[in-house]
């Protein structure tokens, strides 16, 4: 005899326990085995059911997930690009545009001028900052590798007398600027 959900009902109990009760015919014409196996029916079908539901929403995520990166991409590829110093004449559009972004700068320069006396930033490096020059294009300048440039922007590092001479003059300072403390 085959047991259906429809003739076991749950009844709860005052107690935190709580007992299956069937009604009486049943559990005289079944045995023990056979109810626990009614359960365990029961039981892996709503497991079936809830890995099917989770299956579902695992698709229904990797869609969306799929549909976002799309719409970004679409968007960035869309998307001009509005140059720096569109950006800059903005902001310092207005007197209070130009005084806060004057204050970032000096701040800017006064965290370099203490990194470079506390020996943690050269000198080399402090005027390339200073000049808005990346490493990439001071090396081209320089006719070297951009590694060689972080190389001897390392504090400590002793410049050839020959880069520093043609730092010197792309930077617009004296030599003996470039180097010391």
């Amino acid at each position: 005899m085959s047991l259906s959900p429809e003739k076991i009902k749950y009844t709860p109990k005052p107690k935190p326990a709580f007992r299956w009760q069937m009604p009486s015919q049943i559990i005289k014409e079944l045995s023990s085995d056979e109810i626990c196996e009614a359960c365990d029916s029961l039981k892996d079908a709503e497991i079936e059911k809830l890995k099917d539901e989770n299956n579902k929403l695992k698709k229904l995520l990797a869609f969306w997930r799929s549909e976002t990166h799309s719409l970004a991409l679409k968007t960035a590829l869309e998307a001009k690009a509005v140059p720096l110093e569109k950006m800059v004449s903005k902001v310092t559009s207005t007197p209070e545009g130009k005084e806060s972004w004057d204050k970032a700068w000096k701040d800017q320069f006064a965290e370099w001028q203490e990194l470079v006396k506390q020996g943690k930033m050269s000198k080399i490096k402090y005027y390339r900052l200073l000049n808005g020059i990346d490493q990439i294009t001071l090396a081209k300048e320089l006719g070297m590798a951009q590694p060689n440039i972080s190389r001897i922007e390392k504090p400590g590092y002793n410049v050839p007398t020959k880069t520093l001479k043609k730092l010197a003059t792309i930077f617009g300072v004296k030599m003996e600027d470039l180097i010391g403390n």
